[in-house]
């Protein structure tokens, strides 16, 4: 099997990726990058390795994006030295960072860049119900304490990895009846085997409730509570739970805005040479010759994804720069 690294993209691919980045032959470029999330940073340091003059634009008042909701366990507080590497090497690589910049296209052409490189990350999914999505509370609202948890909850996870079972941890440890829901035949078949066994741990001193082979496919109100219907696709059978919150963890959907509105002004449409990228060959595609920089997205900008992915997704593209 594969042996990777979740901090260290290049880790079990050294035949086509580097430890050591080389500098650019080139000229020294102006790069944005929106976003301080994994993606964003490694997308950062790389270019500032590459020599190139890097500034980082982040909406928030602090750099990890998405990744601090998973430290919202105690044992999971080591995944912030992801964040914590990268912003030092920024930091010694003379990269400038822009916090509380809710960014819009304006904002970045402000600063005259050849290169965007979008991460912006991703919003909560919520399914694809038939009725109620305006009912459920996301992980997110969860892990960062938007919402509290309620005394019966049911968790649908249609996701399969951390996010759902962190959540999940959180919600039961704060004393809450939990009725775990997913569609797979194991829960969290995305996590691996040495963090399953913390999971199961938690799950049985809580005495959670693990149903397997469900769909959440609708939510509805019942007076004070919350009705939640399931649809088991084996049996072809629609069963309901009355619970007081229903929270869902479905992965992301690309925050992509500001891509789509950076693209008519670019040299290659946003679009990427997937051959050249994965040979580590700079990025030449030419669809607007009047375009005034290149524009790129990468980690959940692009579609729902790991850290370990979003860090490798920077780490293809930057090096070439």
């Amino acid at each position: 099997g594969e042996a990777l690294c979740l901090h260290n993209p290049a880790t079990g691919r050294e035949a086509d990726l580097p430890h050591e980045i080389a500098p650019t032959p080139g000229p020294r470029k102006r790069v944005v990058v929106v976003g301080a999330g994994p993606a964003g940073l490694e997308a950062a340091r790389v270019a500032a390795v590459r020599g190139h003059e890097v500034t980082v634009l982040e909406a928030a008042d602090r750099p990890g994006g998405q990744l601090r909701l998973s430290t919202a366990l105690d044992r999971r507080i080591e995944l912030m030295g992801v964040i914590d590497w990268r912003i030092a090497e920024c930091e010694r690589l003379g990269v400038r960072f822009r916090y509380d910049l809710l960014a819009e296209a304006e904002d970045v052409l402000a600063f005259d860049p050849d290169i965007v490189v979008v991460a912006t990350g991703g919003l909560p999914r919520t399914g694809d119900l038939r009725e109620g999505e305006e009912l459920v509370t996301s992980s997110w609202d969860i892990l960062s304490g938007a919402e509290q948890v309620r005394e019966h909850v049911l968790l649908f996870d249609d996701n399969g990895a951390h996010p759902g079972l962190v959540t999940a941890e959180v919600i039961a440890r704060a004393g809450a009846r939990l009725e775990y829901v997913t569609p797979e035949r194991m829960f969290a078949p995305l996590v691996g085997g040495t963090n399953y066994p913390a999971y199961v741990t938690a799950f049985t001193e809580q005495e959670v409730q693990v149903t397997l082979f469900e769909r959440l496919v609708a939510v509805r109100r019942q007076g004070n509570r919350l009705e939640a219907e399931l649809f088991n696709e084996f049996a072809q059978r629609h069963t309901t739970r009355l619970v007081d919150q229903v929270v869902v963890e479905c992965g992301t959907l690309p925050n992509d805005s500001l891509y789509h509105a950076l693209r008519p002004g670019s040299v290659n449409g946003g679009a990427v040479d997937i051959p050249a990228l994965l040979s580590g060959r700079p990025q030449t595609l030419c669809r607007n010759p009047e375009g005034r920089y290149r524009l790129y997205r990468i980690g959940d900008a692009v579609s729902s994804r790991n850290v370990h992915a979003a860090v490798l997704d920077a780490l293809r593209l930057c090096m070439a720069f």
